[in-house]
């Protein structure tokens, strides 16, 4: 197995291109999906449902600082390079969804449950504990089904390697493509064969 000599980095995977690439192409793609709420009328037909308190959120402005769009995206990097993509809903008196916040997944600790009939919560600095049903909680690859793991994490020593050839390929040709050192035969001579 490789063992990279290069310190592996989320932002350092980045500077490769092939990984920005993918991360920008997924997530862009899922953030310019319809993502809008639907109800089954008299005939069992899918209508969409324009009335809806959510269709506001989910399809044109999760909350005030970010697009639909915007939101989108920084989801699904975040589930990208952290494993882990969350979301806060923003309720009213009343316990209608009125706004999505993202939450950056640093700043979020998954507080597993210590029975199994116990909820997960959810500890997010600056605000507190959260139960679940206040959160939006995207999983990328995961063990246990409550973290998701990275797919930078899982693909580390592939990316070390990368990083690692990208910095050797630099010096080579930086250093006009040449290469350095003389061989030099010890005893004998040199044979077609």
């Amino acid at each position: 197995m490789y063992n990279s000599s290069s310190s592996y980095s989320t932002n350092k995977s980045l500077l490769l291109s092939a990984v920005y690439r993918c991360v920008e192409v997924i997530s862009d793609s899922v953030a310019q999906l319809p993502l809008e709420p639907y109800k089954i009328d008299a005939n069992g037909y899918k209508l969409k449902y324009t009335e809806h308190p959510t269709y506001n959120i989910l399809n044109k402005e999760p909350n005030p600082r970010m697009s639909r769009f915007t939101f989108m995206k920084a989801l699904m990097v975040s589930v990208l390079l952290k494993g882990n993509g969350y979301a806060y809903i923003e309720r009213d008196v009343k316990g209608n969804a009125v706004a999505l916040h993202f939450i950056p997944a640093d700043l979020v600790t998954v507080i597993s449950p210590k029975k199994l009939s116990d909820n997960i919560k959810y500890s997010i600095t600056g605000i507190g504990n959260v139960e679940a049903c206040n959160m939006i909680h995207i999983l990328n690859f995961s063990y246990d089904g409550i973290t998701g793991i990275s797919t930078l994490a899982h693909a580390k020593n592939t990316l070390g390697l990368a990083v690692d050839s990208e910095a050797h390929a630099a010096g080579f040709f930086k250093g006009g493509a040449n290469m350095a050192g003389i061989l030099k035969l010890v005893s004998g001579t040199l044979t077609e064969s």
